[in-house]
C-alpha cells in the first residue's frame, strides 16, 4: 500500500513536473499568441489605410484622367477652330497675293509698252537730230556744266565772305554788348550821384523850411563855397549848466541849422549834442538828433547816421520818424548793402502807412 502510494506520490511529481512544463509552454504559446494578434492587428490597420490609399489614389488618377480628357476636348476644339481660322486667313491671304501677282504682270506688260515706245520715240529722235546740231547741243551742254561749276566755287567763296562778315558781326556785336556794359555801369553811377545830390538838396531844402517855419527866427544862412572845404564856423558856447527857455533853445538849434547848412558838419554836430544834453526832452530835441544824422550822412559817415537817425524813433510822436527811417534806408543802400537797405524801405511803408515818402520808395523798389 505504502509502495503504491510512494509511487502515486511519485507520478504525482513528474505529473506536477509536466503541468510546470507544460504551463510554461501555455504561458510562451499565449505571449507568441498575444504577438501575433498585435502584429495581425496593426498589418490590417495598414492593409485597410493601404486600401483607403488605393481608393483615394484611384478617385485622384480618374478626377485627373478626366481634367485630361477635357482639357484635351477643349484644346482639340480650339485647335479645330484656329487652324480652321488659320486655313481661312491663308485662302484670303492666297487670293490676295494671286490678285497682286495679276496686278504686277498687268503692270509689267505696260511698263513694257511704255519702254517700247519710249525707245521708238527716242530713235525716231535720234534719226532726227543732225549731228552737227548734236555736237552743238553737246558743247553748249559742256559750257553749262563749266558755268555751273563756276557758280558753285563762286557760291562756296560767298558762304567764306558771309562766314567771315558774320564772324565779325559777332565780334563787333560783343564789342557793343562791352560797351552797353560799361554806358550802364556808367548810367548807374550817374544815377547814384544824382540820389546823392537829390538827398542833399532835400535835406537842405528840408532845413530851410524847417527856418523859415519858425517865427522871428534869424538865421545864420551863407552860402557854402564851390568845390571848397566846408567853413566850420565859430559858435558861442551852450549853456550847460542851467536848463535854457525855449526861446533861447530855439534861437541854438536855429543857429545849428545853420551850421549844417553852410557845410560846417562837425560844429553842427556839436551844437545839436549840446542842444540834447542840456534838455533831450525839447520840443525841438528829436529834430536836433534828425540834423546829427543828416550831417553824418552829408559826411558820406553812414555808420554814424543810421546810429544817429535810428535814435530818432526813441522819441515818443516824433515828426522826424518816417524821415529818419528812410534815411536809414538810404544809408544802407550808399554803403553797399543793398538787401538791408531795401528792407528798411519796406519797414518805412509798415510803420508808417501815411508817410509822404511812400510813392517815392514804391519807385525804389520796384526799380531794384
Amino acid at each position: 500500500m505504502e509502495q503504491d502510494l510512494a509511487q502515486v506520490k511519485q507520478e504525482s511529481l513528474g505529473t506536477d513536473s509536466v503541468l510546470v512544463t507544460l504551463d510554461s509552454r501555455l504561458q510562451e504559446f499565449s505571449k507568441e499568441v498575444k504577438a501575433m494578434r498585435e502584429t495581425y492587428n496593426e498589418n490590417h490597420i495598414s492593409l485597410e489605410n493601404l486600401y483607403k490609399a488605393n481608393a483615394e489614389s484611384k478617385r485622384n488618377i480618374e478626377a485627373v484622367s478626366q481634367n485630361v480628357d477635357t482639357k484635351l476636348a477643349s484644346e482639340r476644339v480650339r485647335s479645330d477652330s484656329v487652324f480652321t481660322t488659320f486655313s481661312e486667313a491663308s485662302q484670303s491671304q492666297i487670293v490676295n497675293l494671286q490678285a497682286e501677282q495679276a496686278g504686277i504682270r498687268e503692270s509689267i506688260g505696260s511698263l513694257n509698252s511704255s519702254i517700247q515706245n519710249t525707245q521708238f520715240q527716242v530713235d525716231s529722235i535720234l534719226a532726227s537730230i543732225d549731228p552737227e546740231k548734236l555736237s552743238v547741243m553737246e558743247e553748249n551742254l559742256l559750257n553749262l556744266q563749266s558755268t555751273v561749276t563756276l557758280l558753285d566755287s563762286s557760291f562756296s567763296d560767298f558762304q567764306l565772305s558771309v562766314a567771315d562778315h558774320m564772324m565779325g558781326s559777332e565780334d563787333q556785336l560783343q564789342t557793343l554788348e562791352k560797351h552797353a556794359r560799361v554806358q550802364d555801369s556808367a548810367n548807374y553811377d550817374i544815377l547814384s550821384q544824382l540820389v546823392l545830390l537829390e538827398n542833399k538838396i532835400i535835406s537842405l531844402t528840408n532845413s530851410f523850411n524847417e527856418l523859415m517855419a519858425m517865427p522871428g527866427a534869424t538865421a545864420n544862412i551863407t552860402p557854402a563855397p564851390v568845390q571848397q572845404t566846408p567853413v566850420y564856423q565859430t559858435q558861442q558856447p551852450l549853456a550847460t549848466g542851467t536848463k535854457m527857455d525855449y526861446e533861447t533853445y530855439k534861437q541854438h538849434y536855429i543857429d545849428a541849422l545853420s551850421s549844417y547848412q553852410n557845410g560846417d558838419y562837425m560844429g553842427a554836430i556839436d551844437d545839436f549834442q549840446l542842444l540834447l544834453q542840456n534838455d533831450s526832452q525839447n520840443d525841438l530835441a528829436d529834430n536836433a538828433q534828425y540834423w546829427i544824422g543828416e550831417c553824418y550822412y552829408a559826411m558820406d559817415d553812414y555808420g554814424q547816421a543810421i546810429t544817429a537817425f535810428r535814435k530818432v524813433l526813441n522819441f515818443a510822436d516824433s515828426n522826424k520818424a518816417d524821415a529818419a527811417q528812410f534815411k536809414i534806408g538810404y544809408s544802407y543802400l550808399n554803403s553797399g548793402d543793398k538787401t538791408r537797405g531795401y528792407n528798411e524801405l519796406e519797414r518805412l511803408l509798415d510803420m508808417f502807412p501815411e508817410s509822404t515818402y511812400r510813392d517815392k520808395i514804391k519807385h525804389i523798389l520796384a526799380s531794384r
